[in-house]
Parts: C-alpha cells; sequence; structure tokens
C-alpha cells in the first residue's frame, strides 16, 4: 500500500511516516510538502498527487491540502490539527470532510467539533525526547502564542519566585535539536487557551520537564513546583499519560485505519 502525506503540522507527519515506515513491510508512506497556502496551489497539488497515484492521501490540515486531495479524486484521510476547524468551517472544508474516508483529530477536544472522527493521539519519539538529566532547577521555558497574552503574568511570577525565565520563538530551534534545547530547562509552560497539551508540551514532558498547562493556574502551579516532592509527582502523572502518545503505538493505530480505508 503507498501513501503519500499531503503537507505536515508540528511534524507530526514526519513521526508518523516514519514510524509506520519503520515497523510495517507492505505499507509505504511518501511525504509531499505543501509549500504556499494559496488557492492557486490547489490545482497544481491535486495534479501532483494524480501523478504520484498513491493508495490513499493523508491530507494534515482541513485546508488547501485537504482541497488538493478532493480534487485528486483519490480517496483521501484529512487529519485536523486544531486552528483549521476550531473557529467554523467554510463550504469547501465541510464537503471535503463529507468525502474523506476517514477525518482524525491531533487533540481530544476537537471531538466537540467533530463528534464522528477519530482521535489520534499526538506522536512522540520516546526514543528521541527522553530526560538527559534531573530537572529539580529553576529555569522555565516559554513559547508565546498568537492566541494568547500571559508573557506578562508568567515574567511577574517567575521574578518573584525566583525563576529564571526563558522566552523563545519555536522557529528559533530546529526540530533534530529539540530534545537537546529542552534538556536544559526545568519547567514548560504549555498554552491555556485550547484544552488540550501542545505536542511541544508532550514532548517536553518526555524529557521529565514539569509542564504547567491549560488545567492549571499559572501562578499556584509555579509556587507548588518550587516544592521537589510536587514536580517528582507532576512529573510522574505526566509520564502516565505519555503512554498514549507514545509514537509506535500510534502509529499502529494509523496502520489499522488505513488498512480499513483501503479496503473501502
Amino acid at each position: 500500500m503507498h501513501v503519500l502525506m499531503v503537507h505536515d503540522c508540528s511534524f507530526v507527519g514526519y513521526e508518523l511516516s516514519e514510524a509506520v515506515n519503520n515497523t510495517c513491510n507492505n505499507i509505504h508512506v511518501e511525504m509531499l510538502p505543501y509549500p504556499l497556502h494559496t488557492k492557486l496551489t490547489v490545482f497544481g497539488i491535486a495534479q501532483k498527487i494524480r501523478r504520484i497515484n498513491p493508495d490513499i492521501v493523508h491530507a494534515h490540515y482541513c485546508r488547501y491540502p485537504a482541497y488538493a486531495a478532493l480534487l485528486s479524486r483519490k480517496p483521501y484521510i484529512i487529519h485536523c490539527h486544531g486552528t483549521d476547524i476550531r473557529h467554523g468551517m467554510n463550504f469547501w472544508q465541510r464537503l471535503s470532510l463529507a468525502k474523506s474516508r476517514q477525518v482524525l483529530l491531533s487533540t481530544p477536544d476537537l471531538l466537540e467539533v467533530l463528534p464522528d472522527a477519530v482521535w489520534l493521539p499526538n506522536p512522540i519519539n520516546l526514543n528521541h525526547f527522553k530526560p538527559s538529566k534531573e530537572h529539580y532547577g529553576n529555569k522555565v521555558l516559554y513559547y508565546p502564542k498568537w492566541y494568547e497574552n500571559v508573557e506578562g503574568e508568567l515574567d511577574t511570577a517567575c521574578r518573584q519566585l525566583g525563576y529564571a525565565l526563558t522566552v523563545k520563538r519555536k522557529t528559533d530551534v530546529k526540530y533534530e535539536e529539540m530534545p537537546i534545547f529542552l534538556n536544559q530547562f526545568d519547567i514548560y509552560v504549555d498554552q491555556f487557551t485550547v484544552r488540550s497539551y501542545s505536542k511541544t508540551a508532550l514532548e517536553a514532558m518526555a524529557c521529565n520537564l514539569a509542564v504547567i498547562g491549560y488545567r492549571h493556574n499559572l501562578k499556584e502551579a509555579l509556587e507548588n513546583l518550587k516544592n521537589a516532592e510536587e514536580r517528582r509527582k507532576c512529573v510522574s502523572e505526566q509520564k502516565k499519560m505519555l503512554s498514549n502518545h507514545d509514537r509506535t503505538k500510534v502509529a499502529s493505530t494509523l496502520v489499522k485505519i488505513y488498512r480499513q480505508v483501503y479496503k473501502k
């Protein structure tokens, strides 16, 4: 079986394709980058899909990659990642979803938008993202989010509690270097607007950083994590959650979905 992944989001497609190709001999996953998010590119990508002629198209993001999959007239899966469907959908999105053989969701909160879809947990390579040291220090990492503004509150809280805060753009660090980078810190502050943990938060958890996110009050959580026992408890709870995100386990579920779609 030949699967063509169109586009990628937060390296979810990269991790899944690598895991499937490494563990399943009779399925080959190929990646097709989506270079420009413009309407004109849709037709070119659709033609390229037809020339490649895969058995299944796996489109990441329910916008232009999904439209290209629809126009290719090949059997396809749409993998929704959040911002593509959280704030409403247009005619082409609804049509693409209706014609899709399967709809996948990267985070469980999206089931509120598409209750008949399947949540496929974001895959984390636990052989790549892993702790390289103990994380009981005072170094806090935060990536600013375009959809929320907590940087001021976070900066004030860190100053009051004696934490050393680093604010970084995600694009400043290459993906393959992320485990080394994350292991320089002790606490990762995620987003609070969406009721799920980001993929970067999960990667931080895999490196044994304590993660503060949508379930927490920011300042209270920082205060609690000053206590070593509370930090150990936090990391232990995170480890339980990560078992669902092991990329080998997630890829195994995806292979079953591919086979079901291929039979239709």
